[in-house]
């Protein structure tokens, strides 16, 4: 089985995706582990702008799906039953995670409740617990950001993020259910 997730900043990708690692066994990569990889080979801090212009730089030199290689070969590796592709941000991704047989979960959030996520995060970016809330919204405008709704209109699934933990759980729990 394999999963693709979508959704916006802070939306819940990675709480799901690390409860599917604890819970199923599933075995979870996402664009941003390849591109931190270089960043920190480069000594370059880990930062969503970072991010966002290495793989830019990285689609325009090469291909546009130049990380999606480096998807494929770990997750050709991965002899998990449940294997999952986080933080699909752009129509190419989608498509080649669906050639795969994924199925695609939007996992989505109001604005706000995602700023207020990154004020209270667990540092795992530069930018976390500091960007202003003007700052939060304009990066989804960024070429990364701007899509996602749009893939998430063509998702096989939607979850609505916005209680505890326990509720985002239960919702990934049924879809699981629902894709044995």
């Amino acid at each position: 089985m394999m999963i693709g997730l979508v959704g916006e900043k802070l939306a819940g990708k990675d709480e799901a995706a690390a409860y599917l690692q604890k819970k199923y066994g599933a075995f979870y990569v996402k664009y941003s582990h390849i591109l931190d990889e270089i960043l920190g080979m480069l000594d370059l801090p880990i930062s969503r702008r970072n991010e966002i212009d290495l793989g830019r730089a990285l689609r325009d030199t090469f291909k546009r799906n130049v990380l999606w290689g480096g998807i494929a070969k770990r997750l050709e590796r991965s002899t998990a039953n449940i294997k999952v592709v986080g933080s699909i941000r752009l129509e190419d991704e989608f498509e080649l995670a669906k050639k795969l047989g994924a199925k695609i979960v939007y996992i989505t959030a109001p604005i706000e409740l995602r700023h207020q996520r990154l004020m209270e995060a667990r540092r795992e970016k530069a930018e976390d617990g500091k960007q202003s809330f003007e700052d939060f919204v304009k990066q989804e405008r960024e070429w990364t950001e701007k899509g996602i709704p749009a893939l998430g209109a063509k998702a096989d699934f939607r979850i609505e993020n916005t209680g505890s933990l326990e509720d985002l759980y239960g919702k990934v729990d049924i879809i699981v259910e629902e894709l044995k």
